[in-house]
């Protein structure tokens, strides 16, 4: 149980670190009197895309801390244990680079519609 409680801690301290589709972007130049609109739009578009990476590395951690349980412990338990950390980890993993993922598509959005966003 200990492990869990350490694997929940660590991602808390993981997920804590995700670059949101709220931040402000950075724009070369000055903003045009669509910028409002186009911002609202785009984000809306960002935060509603998935590309099924989270259901993916969850599915993945589960099989991986599933095996390394087995091994570790030699158990049925130390499996079940191993799945569900991996299946954790593997999931606030893929959330992490589906956030990044959402902020690209946001930029790209903005870029489309004739802002200059860097970043």
């Amino acid at each position: 149980m200990e492990k869990i409680g350490l694997t929940a801690l660590a991602l808390l301290a993981v997920s804590a670190c995700t670059p949101p589709v709220q931040r402000d972007l950075t724009v070369d130049g000055t903003r045009n009197a669509n910028y409002g609109t186009d911002l609202f739009q785009c984000r809306t578009l960002a935060e509603n895309y998935d590309n099924g990476v989270v259901k993916d590395g969850a599915g993945y951690g589960a099989v991986v801390g599933g095996v390394a349980g087995a091994i570790e412990g030699g158990s049925l338990e130390g499996a079940i244990a191993g799945a569900v950390i991996g299946t954790g980890l593997g999931a606030a993993d893929a959330s992490i680079a589906l956030s990044y993922e959402r902020r690209n598509v946001l930029i790209r959005c903005m870029q489309g519609r004739g802002h200059r966003v860097v970043g």
